[in-house]
């Protein structure tokens, strides 16, 4: 299970640090636990981690979950759920107190599956995406069985590709582009932006210590599958792939999720995460473009939590109207048991930063 080994392996990046000298922008800031029961409202779809989101346009929010709990007697509760490697939410509305989520796929016909899926025995895990003219791309990791370690591995990246993303998700069109070999960088494990002419996807070195590296795609060639053509940032350039002997330095050491967005009232590019293993906390690092410099992390919330517990997974999310900076944690717990028992568990947790 995803939940439960992922936070294992953070332990591996328990401790990230900054290659750059710029200052975090906030003198002051305040931050509150909101209501989660957004998430909680479905009879089969019982919790989930990930939880990334991507703005569709037209009024509605794409969130994409890892490892799922789905009960398909709907009962309400995980007594009776299974597991799928991944499901997607649409939040409709954009603002948390007053929206509605639904969970297409997750219980119709009582046969639910993982929403995006390849052949063969591994399976895939989300990252994040962006709407590129008005067509949906999502990056995904492709995840496998080990015999020592953690018990998987990450071994690869793949893209979704919708070009019908303003239908209802059920008639979603989905191409699968296989991602080429990136020096054991899982491109798009965490944070996607674009511009008019190019996407952004950050990676992760996997298995690693998370070293963070950024890459980009023209938009062209990627909307018409073509993603063997790419450049890296070098740390002073823009690198083709053809060109690149040995990974370049990387911009900081971070998680395998986390997320990037501009932040444009203080005109500066945000990035969120957790640090720690368990009793993790979440830090916020600022720059004022995509490559860096970064500035040094600065830690703006520690959850309460029990011994058992296992915090991981933060992410921010601008595209919900608030009065401030909206971000979800994961909280999972290292008793499988009381993590089906107690469903105050593995329901994204939600935060609001202000300042």
């Amino acid at each position: 299970m995803r939940s439960y080994f992922v936070v294992m392996l953070l332990l591996l990046a328990s401790t990230a640090q900054a290659f750059s000298q710029s200052t975090f922008p906030f003198s002051s800031f305040a931050v509150e636990e909101i209501d989660n029961s957004l998430f909680k409202g479905d009879r089969h779809w019982r919790g989930a981690d990930g939880a990334a989101t991507v703005n569709l346009g037209n009024g509605k929010v794409l969130w994409l979950f890892s490892d799922t709990f789905v009960d398909k007697t709907g009962s309400g509760t995980r007594a009776n759920a299974g597991l799928i490697r991944n499901s997607i939410g649409i939040q409709d509305g954009t603002d948390m107190a007053h929206s509605k989520m639904s969970f297409p796929g997750v219980g119709k016909d009582n046969a639910s599956d993982s929403f995006f899926k390849i052949s063969g025995p591994n399976w895939l895990w989300t990252g994040h995406g962006a709407i590129i003219r008005r067509q949906l791309v999502i990056f995904l990791m492709e995840v496998a069985t080990a015999t020592d370690g953690l018990g998987f591995q990450v071994v690869g990246w793949h893209i979704a590709l919708i070009q019908n993303a303003q239908e209802i998700p059920e008639n979603w069109k989905i191409a699968y582009i296989s991602g080429v070999d990136t020096h054991g960088v899982i491109v798009g494990s965490s944070a996607v932006l674009s511009d008019e002419d190019f996407l952004y996807a950050y990676g992760v070195k996997e298995p690693g210590s998370h070293e963070v590296f950024l890459l980009k795609f023209e938009i062209e060639k990627l909307l018409s599958q073509d993603v063997k053509e790419f450049e890296w940032w070098d740390g002073q350039q823009w690198l083709p792939d053809s060109e690149l002997a040995d990974l370049p330095a990387p911009l900081f050491v971070g998680q395998t999720e986390f997320s990037v967005h501009y932040q444009s009232d203080i005109q500066q590019y945000m990035q969120v995460q957790t640090y720690g293993f368990g009793q993790a906390e979440i830090g916020i690092r600022t720059a004022s473009k995509p490559e860096g410099p970064w500035s040094e992390s600065t830690m703006i919330y520690k959850p309460v939590l029990r011994e058992t517990d296992l915090m991981y997974s933060a992410n921010a999310h601008p595209e919900l109207q608030s009065d401030g900076l909206i971000i979800t944690y994961n909280v999972n717990n290292v008793d499988f048991s009381e993590l089906v028992r107690n469903e105050n568990l593995y329901f994204p947790k939600i935060i609001k930063f202000k300042f």
